[in-house]
């Protein structure tokens, strides 16, 4: 009886231990698949977002530090601030000299005197050169200069500038990021600046004179080649004058369905003219099949 028992009470332990490690397991993946964070807070960052929040023209500092199943180590620093574009220069120079042991993913929202917003963001898995301090942020071009040329000829946009496949400097034109998205399509036009000025905004990043520009909006997606800015605003605005509300380009990106194109939205009557002016533009995609689609 009392080996009957005994076996019974030895089964009991063996099944709630299976039962716990299972549960363990499937409470690890799921804090796995959902990304959860477990703080792992520290003196030194606390000591960095002070010190930030402390400097002239910063607004705002949200930070984070954590660690996510299933090694729990390594902890990953992150720091969101809002500054103008007078403090930017020594927020950087507080980022790269703080002294703080760890890398940090970054993101600046950087307010210009135009009513520009400048997005700048920074990840240590980033392609890009980095100073020599693990938590300086490296953008991959002269952030300060780009931050003040995109104030001086895009007033009023919200643009995050980066450094995309294959190195190349692309200018994302997001909307208003102190608006909700209205959800209704409003062209392309108010892109232009970055367009007409390409050439002067990667002299101001640092970057070769002889680089490819890209720029993306919801409602356009072009490379620029070197020497191309002229030309491709002259297109661009004949398209807009023809009705066209948005306009993607493949010369240089990702083919669709294996072929490269040219793809637009605009009125049924204007596609020839449309096809006309694209074909005598001059510029790399004057070849490419033209696709109208809807919208």
């Amino acid at each position: 009886m009392t080996t009957t028992i005994g076996r019974r009470v030895r089964m009991s332990v063996v099944i709630a231990a299976v039962f716990a490690l299972a549960t363990g397991a499937l409470l690890l993946a799921a804090w796995s698949l959902d990304d959860t964070h477990f703080d792992r807070p520290s003196t030194e960052f606390d000591e960095l977002g002070a010190e930030l929040e402390s400097l002239p023209g910063v607004e705002a500092v949200e930070m984070e530090r954590w660690v996510e199943a299933p090694t729990f180590s390594d902890p990953t620093s992150w720091m969101f601030v809002t500054v103008s574009d007078a403090g930017l220069p020594g927020l950087l120079e507080a980022a790269c000299t703080s002294g703080y042991p760890d890398e940090i993913t970054w993101h600046i929202r950087v307010r210009t005197p135009a009513a520009s917003d400048v997005a700048l963001n920074a990840s240590p898995s980033d392609p890009v050169p980095t100073a020599s301090a693990p938590s300086c942020p490296g953008f991959g071009f002269d952030a300060v200069r780009l931050t003040k040329e995109l104030d001086r000829v895009a007033p009023g946009l919200a643009v995050q500038p980066s450094i995309w496949d294959k190195g190349v400097l692309a200018f994302l034109a997001m909307d208003d990021l102190d608006q909700p998205d209205a959800g209704t399509p409003t062209g392309f036009a108010d892109t232009l600046p970055l367009v007409e000025h390409a050439d002067a905004l990667l002299t101001a990043a640092g970057r070769d004179a002889d680089e490819v520009v890209e720029v993306n909006s919801p409602d356009l997606s072009l490379m620029i080649e070197p020497g191309e800015s002229d030309a491709y605003l002259a297109l661009l605005t004949d398209l807009v004058h023809l009705g066209a509300t948005a306009f993607w380009a493949d010369g240089e990106g990702t083919p669709i369905d294996g072929v490269e194109k040219v793809q637009i939205v605009a009125p049924d009557g204007r596609h020839a003219a449309i096809e006309d002016a694209i074909e005598s533009s001059g510029l790399h995609i004057a070849d490419l099949e033209v696709r109208f689609i809807e919208q």
